[in-house]
């Protein structure tokens, strides 16, 4: 009997983590922002990606180093094709931090940053990002802006306005 409701509770508990991880990797990959890795990384850990007029093969990590749950605020805008959209992710305090240290460690190489089912985007790290703020310029759809209002906010909605010099109003 004992035996029985020992394997019933752990049952049980293996169904609750297994529904809350479900979840959170749900909303967690509306955006994922993942580092290239090198070449000679462990195949398990890296997605080969090709890029560019050439198809250049790149490795990017497969655990990416952001998710939804890091974002701030959002905000869209349209892009230079005009077709698309594209958008300015502002990342929680804590991430904005580690981005910066990230991009110390990772200079020279590429984020990659997936918006749903978007077509990767990726950024090449030329300089530490200190504002914790990255771009994604084109690519995105209507229903990928739809996806993100529901989950962020917009940056013209955040009670006392703006927490960047790119966003700020201009001086009279």
């Amino acid at each position: 009997m004992m035996r029985r409701i020992t394997a019933l509770a752990c049952l049980l508990a293996t169904t609750f983590l297994c529904y809350g991880g479900g979840q959170q990797s749900k909303n967690g990959r509306l955006i994922t922002m993942h580092f290239e890795e090198e070449s000679n990384s462990n195949p398990k850990m890296v997605t080969p990606v090709k890029l560019g007029s050439e198809h250049r093969q790149y490795f990017f990590s497969k655990m990416p180093t952001f998710t939804a749950s890091d974002i701030k605020w959002f905000y869209p805008f349209t892009s230079e094709d005009g077709v698309t959209y594209g958008a300015a992710f502002r990342l929680k305090d804590y991430a904005a931090r580690e981005l910066e240290e990230q991009t110390l460690v990772n200079h020279g190489k590429l984020l990659g940053v997936r918006c749903s089912d978007a077509p990767l985007s990726v950024v090449l790290v030329d300089r530490p990002i200190t504002d914790g703020i990255v771009v994604v310029w084109s690519g995105l759809l209507q229903r990928h802006l739809k996806e993100m209002q529901k989950q962020f906010p917009h940056v013209d909605d955040l009670e006392g306005g703006f927490d960047g010099p790119e966003f700020a109003l201009p001086s009279r």
